[in-house]
C-alpha cells in the first residue's frame, strides 16, 4: 500500500467509501447493501490490507453508525483516519446563525455516531445546485469555528463540479477537496485545477473512478439519458482491449498515476471487491498511445453522462 503525508496524518492511497454499506448504491450494484456482518468483514479486510482511511457521511444511511460500531469493537484499528461530511441546505445558508447551529449539530452527531471526540477530516458536501457565492459567504467562518472549538481537525469541501474547485482554493481553512475524476471526466485535468491543488499542497480525495459502476455496464443495457453514453462506453471497451487491460485496470490506472491525487475513494459490497481494488494499485501503466486516445476521445464529454447527480434512468 502506498501512503501520503497530510499534516499529521498518513493517508493510504486507497480510502474505503462506505455509501454502499449504508444505502443501496451504484448503477451496476444488483445485490444491494450488504448485511451488518458482511459490512464488518469488508471493513476488516480493508484495514488488515493496509487501507487506513474510511470515507463516510451523515447522509449515507447508517454508514457512520456502522463504522463507529465496528471501530469500537476493533481496537487494533482505533487510529484509523476518518473522513465524514455534512450538508447545509440553501435556505439555512441564508441565515448565518442557523447555518452555524446546523453544522455544529451535524458534526456532533457524526462524532457520536463514529464514537470519536473530533472528526479528523471534515468535508462540507456542497449540493449540486448550491451557488458557490452563497456557500463562500458562510462556510469559511463555520469551518474555522468548528476547528477552533476542537470538533474537527482538517477541513475541506466535496464538490460536484470540477469548475468549482478554483473558488475554494484561496480559502485558508480549506485544506483539501474531494472531487470526481475518471476517464470520462477529465475536467479537473484540463482546467489545470489538479495541478494547482498539488502545487498548493492541498489534499485531494478522488471519487467516481468507475463512474459509479457505469464503466462496467454493457452499452446495450443503458437506458434513459445514459443511452447517449453507449458510443463512449463502446470506445472505452475497445481501448481496454488495445491496452491489454481490463476495464477496471484501465480506469484505475488512469487516475492512480496522476500527480496530486492523495487517495482514491472506492466502494465495495464484498471482501473480494476490496482485494480486487487493492490489487489494481499494482496494475501496469496505460500504454502511451492508448492514453493519448483516451485524452482525445473523452476530453469533452456531455455533462449528463459524467455527472451522476443529473442522471435520468
Amino acid at each position: 500500500m502506498e501512503y501520503s503525508k497530510v499534516n499529521r496524518y498518513t493517508i493510504s492511497k486507497l480510502s474505503l467509501g462506505t455509501v454502499a454499506l449504508g444505502l443501496d448504491y451504484g448503477i451496476s450494484n444488483a445485490e444491494g447493501r450488504p448485511s451488518r456482518e458482511k459490512s464488518f468483514s469488508i471493513l476488516s479486510t480493508a484495514l488488515s490490507m493496509g487501507i487506513n482511511t474510511i470515507d463516510t457521511a451523515r447522509n449515507y444511511g447508517d454508514a457512520e453508525l456502522l463504522v463507529g460500531s465496528f471501530l469500537d469493537q476493533d481496537k487494533d484499528h482505533s487510529a484509523t483516519n476518518l473522513v465524514t461530511k455534512f450538508e447545509i441546505d440553501n435556505e439555512t445558508l441564508l441565515n448565518k446563525d442557523k447555518a452555524r447551529e446546523h453544522a455544529y449539530n451535524s458534526i456532533r452527531s457524526s462524532c457520536s455516531n463514529l464514537r470519536i471526540s473530533q472528526v479528523p477530516v471534515c468535508l462540507f458536501h456542497k449540493g449540486k445546485d448550491q451557488p458557490v457565492d452563497l456557500v463562500l459567504e458562510v462556510l469559511p467562518s463555520i469551518l474555522q469555528d468548528l476547528k477552533d472549538d476542537g470538533l474537527i481537525d482538517l477541513a475541506g469541501v466535496s464538490v460536484y463540479y470540477p469548475n468549482e474547485v478554483e473558488r475554494f482554493l484561496d480559502v485558508p481553512i480549506v485544506a483539501g477537496m474531494q472531487v470526481p475524476l475518471n476517464i470520462f471526466d477529465q475536467r479537473l485535468i484540463s482546467n489545470g485545477m489538479l495541478q494547482r491543488l498539488h502545487l498548493e499542497k492541498k489534499f485531494v480525495f478522488v471519487r467516481s473512478v468507475f463512474l459509479q459502476g457505469l464503466f462496467f455496464m454493457q452499452p446495450s443495457a443503458l437506458q434513459g439519458s445514459l443511452s447517449d453514453a453507449r458510443p463512449y462506453l463502446e470506445a472505452l471497451h475497445d481501448l481496454a482491449v488495445r491496452a491489454g487491460m481490463s476495464i477496471a485496470e484501465l480506469a484505475f490506472s488512469y487516475v492512480k498515476d496522476l500527480k496530486g491525487v492523495t487517495s482514491i475513494v472506492f466502494g465495495a459490497t464484498t471482501e473480494q471487491q476490496v482485494i480486487e481494488n487493492i490489487n489494481l494499485l499494482n496494475s501496469k501503466s496505460i500504454p502511451l498511445n492508448v492514453k493519448q486516445s483516451i485524452e482525445e476521445l473523452f476530453k469533452i464529454m456531455p455533462e449528463h453522462i459524467i455527472t451522476p447527480g443529473v442522471w435520468k434512468l
